[in-house]
């Protein structure tokens, strides 16, 4: 089973998991309620060979109903005649068959929307691979070099990353409890907190400068 990565956006991880929503619930659907069987049944009223008899009367009073079973074998198709008892039966296991069919074709329609999001994911991670592979390596081919500008970015960062990081959690925590009134109130102090995140975005792009510039090739 192919893991979700970062790859996969929130809107196609949310489709692909309601794909597999409903093909759960059509699998409870697939256990047969009876037998099952191909074919249709026919009722049919027909006319004789007698000329006289009411069957050629003006209205005309037609034999039957009489029953058949019609089913394709090959090319061909095999026709059965039946006793209205007979026929009742067919046609039950007739329809449980056409149920089946109509459940597997759904299955079938949300497993494809399902492999679109799939697919597009296994060409995507395919793609990035060779990508991640060349950053890994150009990070491992580098060492780092501690300076004072860098120390100090850094320290910085951490200060004020400390309050948001702890606003933050806090505010994850009440969404876990669902307690609504702490969400409120953590939330709240998130936001506040957040007020300064420009200072903090700043500082940690210029760590990030100073990084990129410490590295060296050995």
């Amino acid at each position: 089973m192919l893991a979700y990565g970062q790859l996969m956006t929130r809107a196609e991880s949310r489709r692909l998991q309601a794909a597999r929503d409903r093909l759960q619930q059509l699998a409870t659907e697939l256990t047969p309620s009876g037998f099952i069987s191909s074919g249709s049944v026919v009722r049919r009223f027909m006319t004789c060979g007698k000329p006289n008899c009411r069957c050629h009367a003006d209205p005309p009073q037609l034999h039957g109903p009489y029953w058949q079973l019609n089913q394709a074998t090959g090319s061909r198709t095999s026709t059965r005649h039946l006793s209205e008892p007979q026929a009742r039966l067919y046609q039950e296991w007739i329809a449980n068959r056409r149920r089946l069919s109509k459940t597997l074709k759904e299955m079938e329609r949300v497993s494809q929307r399902a492999a679109e999001i799939l697919l597009e994911e296994a060409d995507a991670t395919t793609s990035a691979a060779p990508a991640r592979a060349n950053g890994n390596a150009l990070l491992e081919s580098r060492t780092l070099r501690p300076t004072r500008p860098l120390a100090e970015a850094l320290a910085q960062a951490c200060e004020l990353l400390q309050p948001l990081a702890e606003a933050a959690q806090e505010w994850l925590e009440a969404k876990s409890e669902q307690d609504r009134e702490l969400i409120s109130e953590t939330r709240a102090s998130l936001e506040e907190a957040l007020k300064d995140a420009s200072a903090l975005r700043e500082t940690m792009l210029r760590a990030a400068r100073l990084l990129a510039t410490s590295a060296s090739a050995t």
